[in-house]
């Protein structure tokens, strides 16, 4: 049986499980395998209606006030540290919620990504993770048990889909910088100054990893969804607006590469979880 044809159902609008084999739309039952000379047509009228549903703005204000809510105080939580742009105030302030000294913190602050907290009791997590959203520093939270040292097909079942450069930059970074994700969408980009590389998008946060030119160390950028306020599309960028009010641009060659992340991130704020 061959693979979908589509992403999205061009019947019911539903999302198709991609590199799967099926026939079917499992939501409407309508057929997905279609005769060449007919898929081009539906294809477009598909993203033509997929778009006529879906707003070129995504409002995140509540999502990480209700996730928070989801939280088993009897379970185990971890938090895994992506980015913190103000270090010094952030280890002052978990140095007063925390059992370990200013040192300990500070090293494992100065070592991002890392885990910063493990296996704390529900109950505290809310706390814990209000520190670092007045920080803006980004995170995810990791639900009982977990592998340490993932691969990176264990974090993206679709890594052997990729291009070589792409699977290069995202092997390159450290594993941490996964922990705790599933990425959902891999698209090409550029980020400030012009700088190529991949925009990362996984159910927590939003990346986007690079290598500078004349440099062989790997870069990222990286946003939780809960420290942004929204996220726009525009012409031929994806505008992030953080609560601060920050922006931070990312920038398509491909229109359709531009429209399949935003509709990538709508997927993933719907289902935000922590």
């Amino acid at each position: 049986m061959p693979y979908a044809n589509y992403k999205y159902c061009p019947f019911c609008g539903a999302h198709i499980p991609q590199y799967t084999m099926i026939k079917y739309c499992p939501f409407c039952g309508g057929s997905i395998i279609l005769e060449n000379n007919t898929v081009d047509e539906l294809q477009k009228d598909e993203k033509k209606n997929l778009m006529n549903k879906v707003p070129t703005e995504i409002s995140i204000d509540k999502y990480g006030k209700i996730s928070m809510e989801k939280l088993i105080d009897s379970e185990y939580y971890s938090i895994v540290l992506k980015d913190a742009p103000n270090k010094q105030d952030l280890v002052r302030k978990l140095e007063k919620v925390l059992l370990r000294g200013y040192f300990a913190i500070r090293l494992a602050v100065d070592n991002i990504p890392s885990i910063i907290i493990y296996k704390a009791k529900g109950q505290d997590i809310p706390d814990f993770s209000q520190i670092f959203k007045e920080e803006e520093a980004s995170i995810s939270i990791i639900q009982g048990d977990f592998n340490h040292k993932p691969s990176v097909e264990e974090v993206c079942n679709f890594f052997d889909k990729l291009n070589v450069k792409t699977r290069q930059i995202i092997e390159n970074m450290p594993i941490n910088l996964w922990l705790g994700d599933c990425i959902q969408g891999v698209f090409p980009g550029t980020y400030k100054e012009n700088i190529e590389g991949a925009l990362v998008i996984t159910d927590k946060n939003i990346y986007f990893v690079y290598k500078e030119i004349a440099s062989t160390n790997y870069q990222w950028f990286v946003k939780s969804y809960n420290l942004l306020s929204k996220v726009t599309m525009k012409n031929n960028y994806l505008e992030l607006i953080s609560a601060d009010m920050s922006v931070t641009n990312i920038t398509f060659v491909d229109k359709e590469n531009l429209s399949d992340a935003y509709q990538c991130i709508h997927r993933a704020v719907q289902s935000y979880k922590y």
